[in-house]
């Protein structure tokens, strides 16, 4: 027995459509729906780039407290480090300088302030006489 062919109608739902008919449609698709959907996503869009910002401006808020009190917890000691080595330099320097100056003949400020004190002692005795 033989099966007899018969020719069957192509339904459009079986019809190969053309590709750059899909294409088409589909870019007709999307604009729709942007153009539909747009005025909601951007709001969406907006609220959600608010909310980053103020998360983002906290974060940088406590970052930049944190990196202070640790950079204000190094600083601190290296200042009274800084100040006591400067005392330190500051009496070597004034006691070079009173040996440079003893050694050149020259009188420090002590010398000149003891002598002025027994110059004017001196007067006073010879005024009282």
């Amino acid at each position: 027995m033989a099966i007899k062919k018969t020719k069957t109608k192509q339904t459009a739902k079986t019809t190969p459509i053309d590709p750059a008919r899909t294409l088409w449609l589909a870019g007709l698709g999307a604009a729709s729906i942007a153009r539909k959907q747009g005025g909601e996503l951007l709001s969406g869009l907006v609220v959600e780039g608010k909310d980053v910002q103020v998360r983002t401006q906290k974060l940088a808020k406590e970052f930049r407290a944190d990196a202070k009190a640790q950079i204000k917890g190094v600083i601190t000691p290296v200042r009274a480090s800084i100040k006591k080595n400067a005392v330190k330099f500051s009496a070597a320097v004034q006691h070079g300088v009173a040996v440079a100056l003893s050694k050149l003949g020259i009188p420090s400020k002590a010398d000149i302030e003891e002598l002025t004190q027994r110059v004017a002692a001196l007067s006073r005795q010879l005024k009282t006489r």
